[in-house]
């Protein structure tokens, strides 16, 4: 197990629906815990079950007003959560295939 926190930073303020969503969001499963500091909301997540860019699109379905702090780098996850192999090249031959 790897726990790991990040930080999205609020686009607004939360209201009575968003908090309510705020609940849902714990119970996404790889997520430990949930605070807001400031105009921050912050995640505790294992990184062994979910990743970042998942955390944000989560949060983002459940219609919370959230964006990263920094870029979320390529890896496996788009900003959207949905799976993408940036491993291998998208145009040419593979590094496998080269003669």
């Amino acid at each position: 197990m790897t726990f790991l926190k990040t930080r999205f930073h609020l686009t607004r303020a939360l209201d009575e629906r968003d908090l309510n969503n705020f609940g849902r969001l714990s119970a996404v499963y790889g997520i430990r815990g949930l605070a807001i500091e400031g105009d921050d909301l912050v995640v505790d997540y294992d990184a062994s079950r979910i990743h970042e860019a998942e955390a944000l699109a989560a949060a983002r379905g459940f219609g919370l007003p959230v964006a990263p702090l920094e870029p979320i780098p390529s890896g496996g996850y788009d900003y959207t959560g949905e799976f993408k192999d940036f491993a291998w090249p998208t145009t040419g031959l593979s590094p496998v295939n080269r003669k």
